[in-house]
């Protein structure tokens, strides 16, 4: 035997049938499970609610069908089925708040319909079709619901922030059960539950988006500053390179220098050295000459004191006047010589002028020499230049004949 189902989508939440209109040869059984009840209306009246049963062959077949034609039975009977398990209505939730932020959102309402409560639906089939679904619902109650509680509760609120709080949603919760208490026990709909869903907010993308340009700004900033210390670091380094570098350039400079200087320090304290050396020879060879000169000019001394002495003692046989004239010729003559030699103008030459004149003087007083008294010229055994046989010394090197 066939089962008759009412219910052919999900979407249908009641629906009304009338017992005539299911045409078929064999009765058929209608199935109520536990979610579901009907209730069964016989010329105009209800007669019975059930839920949880089978009703066997409760419709359809031939004997029904002929009583039909006959008018045997029941001229109108109807069964209205529903489910009596819960279901959610989205509803579109659009408003402003106090500071005038748009909110959009949807308002979730966990409806359902009680089994004793189904016999009201007859007041909605009066003045629809037979077949309620959750867009008839949607349909129905929008505009009440956003006219008596969505815009004036969120006309109440500052701003968006304030439609986020669990606050809110307990006063949209008692603000539907307050509001449409009167139009869901109309029709015999229980609400169960109710809470919004608010989609974001222009208000609320700009805080978004501000939030997110100042992340991007701070990590911007991160990565510059990571960026700079990076730099920093490089640039501290690059210089402290540059730093040592010059550092060993300037050692390698300075040392270059020391030893250009140190080298050229050695060359100079050598040519000092050579300097010194000169200088001591130099004046080793000035003091030889200088003793030399000095013996020289002694021996000649000694030997012209010798000629004066000898002089002397000629001229004391002659006569006082003649002594006292020699005698101051000898001193002019000696003072001469001094002079000479204090000057360094004692040459051989001019010993020889003064030991020439004093060979003059010894046998004539008015300076006139004789071939006898000057002698014969010969030479000196010492430095070989020539000198007079009268001579007592050589005026050239200073020894005695």
């Amino acid at each position: 035997m066939a089962t008759h189902r009412w219910r052919d989508t999900p979407e249908v939440i009641a629906r009304m049938i009338d017992t005539g209109s299911i045409h078929s040869w064999s009765t058929k059984n209608i199935v109520l499970k536990p979610n579901e009840t009907c209730v069964i209306m016989a010329d105009g009246k209800i007669q019975d609610v059930l839920s949880e049963t089978v009703l066997k062959n409760y419709v359809g077949g031939f004997t029904r069908w002929l009583g039909s034609k006959i008018g045997v039975g029941s001229r109108d009977h109807k069964m209205i089925f529903a489910m009596t398990g819960p279901f959610d209505l989205l509803f579109k939730m659009e408003g402003a708040t106090a500071d005038g932020g748009r909110v959009n959102g949807m308002l979730n309402m966990r409806l359902q319909i009680q089994r004793d409560d189904t016999p009201k639906l007859v007041n909605i089939f009066t003045n629809s079709g037979r077949e309620l679904n959750r867009g008839f619902f949607v349909k129905m109650y929008e505009q009440e619901i956003m006219s008596r509680v969505v815009v004036p509760l969120l006309s109440k609120q500052a701003d968006i922030n304030a439609v986020r709080t669990p606050d809110f949603a307990d006063m949209l919760e008692m603000a539907v059960r307050a509001e449409m208490r009167g139009s869901f026990d109309q029709y015999g709909i229980t609400m169960l539950r109710a809470f919004a869903v608010v989609n974001e907010t222009d208000l609320e993308k700009l805080q978004s988006y501000t939030q997110q340009t100042n992340v991007m700004a701070a990590r911007a900033d991160v990565v510059n500053e990571t960026a700079l210390a990076a730099i920093d670091r490089q640039q501290s380094l690059t210089l402290a390179r540059i730093e040592a570098e010059a550092n060993i350039a300037k050692a390698q400079a300075r040392g270059q220098v020391e030893a250009a200087l140190e080298s050229e320090l050695l060359e100079l304290r050598k040519q000092e050295a050579e300097w010194a050396a000169e200088r001591h020879d130099q004046s080793e060879r000035q003091d030889i000459e200088l003793d030399g000169k000095q013996r020289k000019m002694d021996i000649a001394m000694n030997a012209f004191e010798q000629v004066q002495a000898a002089k002397r003692a000629r001229m004391a046989q002659q006569s006082d006047a003649e002594l006292t004239r020699q005698q101051s010729t000898d001193d002019i003559q000696r003072e001469m010589m001094k002079m000479a030699a204090d000057n360094g103008a004692l040459t051989p030459e001019v010993m020889q002028t003064f030991l020439e004149q004093q060979s003059a003087q010894k046998g004539q007083p008015d300076s006139q020499p004789t071939s006898q008294e000057t002698g014969p010229i010969t030479t000196c055994g010492n430095c070989g230049n020539q000198i007079q046989l009268s001579w007592q010394a050589c005026p050239h090197c200073g020894t005695s004949l």
